[in-house]
């Protein structure tokens, strides 16, 4: 959870390095995120480069290739998975997470093309003659992980549904808008961007199949100040608002 002393502290720092702007341009920060939160950290970093004049450079792709790409970067400030399993992993793998601040959440929905032709109810239906599904895969990205717990849960399995797999949730709601699939699991806020060319079925997620997402701080980075400030400011007020503007579901903040 938020510690809220951690928080104003690191609006503190914020202050600092927005009073230093005018001097000598900061270091940028380093961060590795996953493809899904991409729009939301857009808005985010743009802001916070506005306020402070430090700039936030984003590596994007799914969470399980990022896990991959930070371990291998000596100079990586930031991680931004889409769930905090991938956090946690990290600091199995390699002890190197110095702390981490949930900052919004990832809620799976299920999309179909706009007029629901293939009369698509929910996951049960994903196996009927002459439906193709895409699904994430689990090893890459955080929603094929959650849509594998989702359909075990719905007594189905892998090979029964998927006919094709995405590296990335960005991808799978591209093919349902293009016609390339009948329907695809991906996050709420993923089907927002494009909800002009689809249909949104709830599918009614246990709280295990809700992503957590919270952003890690490494024990190497280079750029720690400014890092934990970029953190802080996710977690905060204007951070939260520009989440929830970006399609999604914040975290309350606590004691």
């Amino acid at each position: 959870m938020i510690n809220r002393n951690r928080l104003w502290m690191g609006l503190g720092v914020l202050a600092m390095l927005c009073a230093g702007c005018g001097s000598q341009k900061p270091e940028a920060v380093s961060l590795y995120a996953g493809a899904g939160l991409r729009d939301a950290v857009e808005a985010l970093r743009a802001e916070f480069t506005r306020q402070t004049g430090t700039d936030v450079e984003v590596d994007y792709a799914g969470s399980g290739v990022v896990l991959a790409r930070v371990q291998r970067d000596p100079a990586a400030d930031l991680f931004l998975p889409g769930d905090v399993w991938y956090v946690d992993r990290l600091n199995e793998l390699t002890g190197l997470v110095e702390e981490s601040v949930p900052v919004a959440r990832l809620i799976p929905v299920l999309i179909v093309a706009k007029g629901n032709p293939k009369n698509i109810e929910g996951l049960t239906d994903l196996i009927r003659p002459g439906i193709k599904t895409g699904l994430g895969n689990p090893k890459a990205c955080q929603v094929g992980r959650l849509c594998a717990l989702m359909l075990d849960r719905a007594g189905l399995a892998w090979d029964q549904v998927v006919d094709e797999e995405s590296l990335t949730v960005n991808e799978l709601a591209v093919w349902v808008k293009m016609n390339a699939v009948d329907a695809a699991v991906v996050w709420d806020s993923t089907a927002a961007t494009v909800i002009d060319s689809v249909d949104v079925l709830r599918l009614d997620p246990t709280a295990e199949e809700v992503s957590m997402v919270a952003c890690a701080l490494m024990k190497t980075a280079p750029q720690s100040v400014a890092a934990r400030a970029f953190i802080q400011f996710m977690a905060g007020p204007e951070g939260q608002q520009i989440f929830e503007q970006a399609g999604f579901a914040g975290v309350e903040m606590a004691e």
